[in-house]
């Protein structure tokens, strides 16, 4: 898996970019990159672009984990808004469905978009606390 982060002045939105077949670990660095970058950048807006994510079900315990235990960890505020691009590796889906559900039912906004430009729409729309 290889994952790569942007920030976009403009708009103030911070974007990992996951590619390839995940694992556990992977997916737990990249998650800490991204809420580590968005600090240093001041950012309230995420999007999580899975497109090209491949996400087998031995990864169930970090999509879990990520909103359970490392976003209060490293302090990632209840006020940031997360976009999720959804993969187009239809056996992968269940990877965001879980890890929105997760968020949403810990106190995060997260939305899944099937599309980036809708994603990045409702990032601007959606009012930051």
């Amino acid at each position: 898996m290889a994952w790569k982060l942007e920030y976009h002045e403009q708009s103030q939105i911070v974007e990992l970019h996951i590619n390839g077949r995940a694992d556990g670990d992977e997916l737990r660095e990249a998650a800490a990159a991204r809420i580590a970058f968005g600090k240093e950048k001041g950012a309230k807006r995420y999007i999580i672009n899975v497109r090209h994510l491949e996400a087998p079900r031995s990864t169930s315990g970090a999509v879990f984990e990520i909103p359970a235990r490392l976003y209060d960890e490293a302090g990632l505020s209840r006020s940031v808004t997360i976009a999720v691009v959804a993969p187009m590796d239809a056996q992968s889906q269940w990877a965001v469905n879980f890890f929105e559900d997760t968020c949403v039912n810990r106190g995060w906004r997260v939305e899944t978009f099937l599309d980036r430009d809708r994603a990045v729409d409702w990032l601007l729309e959606t009012p930051v606390w």
